[in-house]
């Protein structure tokens, strides 16, 4: 999107409110700014039908203030290739499904938890707090933007066994690291 002279003095004139003297005098020096627009939807209620299946932004397009996106994609993949195993290939249908019922809660989350975090690091109204401004900040106004390991996924079955999976092979890998160690000092 081409930006308006119009654009960047408000926007010279918003960061001046906003932001610490360094970082206003790094977007006024910027000669030609580009603005990046950003959207996101409303959770899904649907991700399969027939045999298509939607994975990664496909389904659930999310902001990047969640820092989740490229997470949840090999999540979906990961879930979605557990689900066929476990139900078959014949039985596509049921393992979209269950695919479907695994993640949909779960990302749905991580959508509105990601807009969230958006407008609140935006200094947007929301019904529930006071805007956030982080030049009259209290550390307890940034407990709701500290990022958490990946918050939701605890609670769905499906995953534990996905997560048990990876630490089994990460804990291969750290003794095999050790082995390795081990041969190359002695």
């Amino acid at each position: 999107m081409k930006v308006s002279s119009e654009m960047i003095q408000k926007m010279h004139q918003e960061t001046e409110k906003v932001w610490v003297p360094e970082f206003v005098r790094v977007i006024q020096e910027t000669k030609d700014p580009y603005l990046n627009l950003i959207y996101d939807t409303d959770p899904l209620e649907q991700i399969f039908w027939d045999n298509v299946v939607l994975v990664g932004d496909a389904a659930h397009p999310t902001t990047p203030h969640g820092l989740r996106s490229t997470n949840m994609s090999m999540l979906d993949a990961a879930v979605l290739g557990k689900c066929i195993a476990k139900r078959g290939a014949e039985n596509l249908q049921s393992a979209l499904r269950e695919y479907q019922t695994t993640l949909l809660p779960v990302v749905s989350k991580q959508v509105l938890r990601a807009r969230r975090m958006g407008r609140i690091k935006q200094g947007l109204v929301l019904p529930d707090r006071e805007p956030f401004d982080p030049k009259n900040s209290r550390s307890e106004d940034y407990q709701e933007l500290l990022q958490e390991d990946m918050p939701f996924f605890d609670d769905v079955p499906l995953l534990l066994a996905v997560r048990k999976i990876v630490e089994m092979a990460a804990n291969k890998a750290a003794t095999a690291a050790r082995v390795a160690f081990v041969k190359i000092v002695y």
